[in-house]
């Protein structure tokens, strides 16, 4: 089944579209794409990276859209208030509503087990695919940003801005919101509530750690849906503070190579704990500290796999000191551009912003700890607590 390029055209209301190949590729889902007998292995995976590209293209013009958008016709935002509403108006939640008011679920392609699943299943799905929609449009109009930012502008963003602000400002939301809880909690889950709202207020007018936030909400929204949210969230928001700040800080030239050396020595310490867990730990070998092993870094497996390479490489840390340093000299910075490729998300934090960050995280930790060890703590506040932590 091809796309119906006219239908296409209608829905999303460009008469000059001349790339039309461009929308076959965003309007292709992977799941149709592994379906079709006429592909090659090699056809399949050039075609759902073509479909990935675009998509992360499309995800990036969408936020500089939404943040040109506030900063021309909004003067009196400050940074956080932008940050807030952005972080509101770039989530896959929304993109996913912009991708069905385009009718898209009707005219795009999917496997059939896409299909039959329930809109309401698909939220991850539809908003990536109106970021390819958006990155294809981008890339039709010769990479020139303003006729794919009228056309999210108009179609889209401004509506959805006034929205927001006739509703008042994302501040006084909060507040309220906070206000109509406290009402009806009892004092314990009032502290809790609080503390959070001191945590969110570290990073809440850093634009920078709001964008890393949204980066991990994001991320967690690709994860199969059995994974506990909040425990994805922390995971990936330690992934960035392992791999996006040390990894990276300790393959550089200007690090010492005696620091480099201890940090890479947790690549070989990494095997041993995994088998201890797994083995040793436990007398009667519990199956969930085996299994454990196996699913080590699952959520990630190209990351998973350059990290296994960065082992195999690895001189012996103990007995090839010269070696190492070579190694490291060398292949430093290729490795740290090849991480933050992998991640998606290519983190340069200053002093501040990473003590920030810190503090954010250990808050955020010790309300997990307190909510954990206290039993009146019911279930709509732990809920609502939980649906942030770690995350916008």
């Amino acid at each position: 089944m091809d796309i119906n390029i006219e239908a296409v055209n209608k829905a999303i209301n460009i008469a000059d579209f001349n790339h039309t190949e461009l929308l076959e590729i965003a309007l292709t889902h992977p799941s149709y794409i592994y379906e079709d007998r006429k592909l090659n292995s090699q056809q399949k995976v050039k075609q759902e990276r073509d479909y990935r590209r675009l998509a992360i293209l499309g995800d990036e013009i969408l936020n500089a859209v939404v943040v040109d958008y506030l900063h021309k016709n909004y003067p009196t935002l400050n940074q956080g208030e932008i940050t807030e509403l952005k972080s509101k108006l770039v989530r896959r939640e929304k993109a996913s509503k912009f991708a069905h008011k385009l009718n898209l679920r009707n005219i795009c392609r999917l496997g059939g087990s896409e299909k039959d699943k329930e809109i309401s299943k698909q939220v991850d799905l539809f908003g990536e695919m109106f970021e390819a929609l958006v990155g294809a449009i981008y890339l039709n109009f010769d990479r020139n940003f303003s006729p794919a930012r009228d056309w999210l502008v108009n179609h889209f963003i401004k509506q959805s801005v006034d929205e927001l602000t006739e509703r008042g400002t994302t501040e006084k939301e909060s507040s309220e919101d906070s206000s109509q809880t406290a009402s009806t909690v009892n004092a314990d889950e009032a502290t809790l509530l609080q503390k959070k709202a001191e945590a969110d207020a570290l990073v809440a007018n850093n634009e920078k750690l709001q964008e890393l936030l949204t980066w991990v909400h994001k991320k967690s929204l690709q994860v199969e849906p059995h994974y506990q949210p909040v425990k994805v969230r922390a995971f990936y928001l330690t992934l960035i503070w392992l791999l996006g700040i040390t990894f990276a800080r300790k393959l550089d030239p200007n690090c010492s190579p005696g620091k480099a050396r201890q940090f890479f020595s947790c690549f070989n310490r990494a095997c041993d704990v995994v088998l201890d867990i797994a083995f040793f730990d436990n007398p009667k070998t519990d199956p969930a500290n085996v299994i454990v092993s196996v699913f080590a870094l699952e959520l990630e497996p190209e990351l998973k796999q350059a990290l296994q390479q960065i082992q195999a490489e690895l001189p012996d840390l103990d007995k090839e000191k010269e070696p190492f340093e070579y190694w490291w000299q060398n292949n430093g910075q290729d490795w740290i551009d090849k991480i933050k490729n992998i991640l998606g998300h290519d983190l340069q934090l200053d002093d501040e912003q990473r003590n920030l960050l810190k503090q954010y995280y250990n808050a955020n930790r010790c309300l997990v700890e307190e909510m954990n060890s206290n039993s009146n703590v019911t279930r709509p506040v732990r809920e609502e607590i939980e649906n942030k932590l770690f995350g916008i």
